[in-house]
């Protein structure tokens, strides 16, 4: 089975609104047999989809989903959910979502979730979102086993139960789920609702900085920067804090923007640290702001050091 791409972890306040934003372009995921009848419709309207053809393809899906293919359902209820090519309209996409995951299909009833999560075209509703993921996730859908996980944690539409948590995160981590790696390295890591393991939080930041994941190579550099769990190495430390920090994360912009002002495990660099603070600060960080604060007043923005000049 084909996985789908995830985004990061899933914040308390909005559980699946970062999630929601992936999934415009990688509906309709998983393989179909499709109907005979169906056949050259399905395959014209799915490869004008993935041209983002949108109005051309919703004429060749339609049919095919009236004639109750579950792929085409699933990418019908995706396109009106997005308003690609047709309208947006929540409840046409419930209609076509729910006709899909009657036919189990996964993505179809981890969309359908979506929407009870969002309160898009239906009443918000996490116990019926959760009953949808769990669908998809029974049948070794790595994001809904994500989801699913994250729920368990979080308290989210079911009781708090971290040993479910752990279970599903790591379903979906073992099959490459960057989110689940980088959430289970955060949890093992802090100790506080898993017992603390940091060669597992090692392992899951490290499958997940590798590829591409910032809040991963965030923790990875502090890791290595601090000696917390591996043998400290400002090296590869910011080697993996630049990797985040070019990634947009603040906190890696912060910590390498100080230590290229402190000069620690890097040859002392003014511009570059100015460069990494003004970034974070900009970003709202008030640590960044403080030390880009005191690099300016000292008039080492542009390298020079007044300190010095003073004395001489």
């Amino acid at each position: 089975m084909k996985k789908q791409k995830m985004i990061r972890p899933i914040p308390v306040s909005s559980p699946f609104a970062r999630w929601m934003s992936c999934l415009a372009l990688v509906c309709c995921m998983l393989p179909f047999v499709p109907a005979p009848v169906a056949a050259e419709e399905l395959a014209e309207g799915v490869r004008l989809y993935y041209s983002q053809r949108y109005k051309q393809a919703a004429p060749l899906l339609m049919r095919a989903a009236r004639k109750g293919d579950a792929k085409a359902q699933a990418c019908l209820g995706l396109m009106y959910q997005e308003g690609l090519g047709v309208p947006q309209n929540y409840k046409k996409a419930k209609k076509w979502y729910e006709k899909a995951a009657m036919q189990n299909r996964a993505d179809a009833q981890t969309f359908l979730g979506m929407l009870y999560s969002q309160g898009n075209g239906v009443e918000k509703d996490f116990a019926t979102a959760k009953k949808w993921f769990e669908k998809a996730a029974e049948q070794d859908f790595a994001p809904a086993q994500t989801l699913v996980g994250l729920m368990y944690a979080k308290g989210v539409g079911t009781q708090r139960n971290m040993t479910q948590a752990e279970r599903w995160l790591n379903r979906a981590a073992d099959q490459g789920e960057t989110d689940a790696q980088t959430f289970l390295g955060i949890l093992y890591l802090d100790g506080t609702e898993l017992h603390q393991n940091l060669d597992r939080a090692i392992y899951r930041f490290r499958q997940a900085a590798e590829k591409g994941d910032a809040n991963a190579q965030a923790a990875l550099g502090m890791m290595y920067f601090s000696g917390k769990g591996v043998k400290e190495d400002p090296k590869e430390a910011v080697k993996w804090l630049e990797k985040a920090a070019i990634a947009g994360n603040v906190d890696a912009q912060t910590f390498i923007g100080n230590l290229y002002y402190k000069g620690i495990g890097v040859a002392r660099d003014n511009v570059k640290a100015g460069y990494w603070l003004q970034k974070a600060a900009i970003a709202g960080d008030a640590d960044a702001q403080a030390t880009l604060n005191d690099l300016l007043g000292n008039g080492e923005a542009d390298g020079t050091d007044t300190a010095g000049e003073k004395e001489r």
